[in-house]
């Protein structure tokens, strides 16, 4: 992610800031990055964030990035969606079940020019990152932690009618 950021600066497309959210035992390997590539100005490591504040920083973005190809449920781009911020992410087993291309977000294969080019896709067509994020937003929607608990709930009452109606 941060090499193709780096692309993107090289070319001329350096109106963007990056905020990294999270913590662990690779934070000086990528400040060391950072630096490397020169994007200290460009791309802030926040560091762990509470569960309860992370929505405030969604609604900092303008674009969700994602470049993990370990993450298995797709939680964190939900949450995103939520906030109404179009994605662009890497193709992973954990994004395809929310990603939809060029619905409310990007795939790309793990190509760092690829990704960088929906990435500058997002961040210079207005109209283009709205309609993606009102999507997004809609989409979210429907993983409502209410909403789906009470799809559980219609289901089990279904399951109940039917198991007590053929006492």
């Amino acid at each position: 992610m941060l090499e193709a950021l780096a692309e993107l600066k090289g070319e001329g497309h350096d109106d963007f800031h990056l905020l990294l959210i999270g913590d662990g035992p690779d934070r000086e390997i990528i400040q060391t990055q950072i630096d490397t590539l020169a994007l200290t100005s460009h791309v802030t490591l926040v560091g762990a964030v509470p569960p309860d504040d992370m929505a405030l920083y969604y609604h900092l973005g303008d674009v969700f990035v994602f470049a993990s190809i370990s993450e298995t449920q797709g939680m964190v781009i939900l949450e995103a969606m939520a906030a109404g911020l179009p994605v662009v992410a890497v193709r992973s087993s954990g994004i395809d079940d929310v990603v939809r291309e060029g619905f409310n977000g990007f795939k790309t294969p793990q190509n760092r020019q690829k990704w960088g080019q929906q990435v500058r896709a997002l961040t210079q067509d207005d109209a283009l990152r709205h309609t993606l994020g009102h999507q997004a937003q809609q989409f979210a929607a429907d993983y409502d932690i209410a909403k789906f608990a009470g799809s559980v709930a219609h289901f089990y009452a279904e399951v109940l009618a039917k198991y007590h109606g053929k006492s």
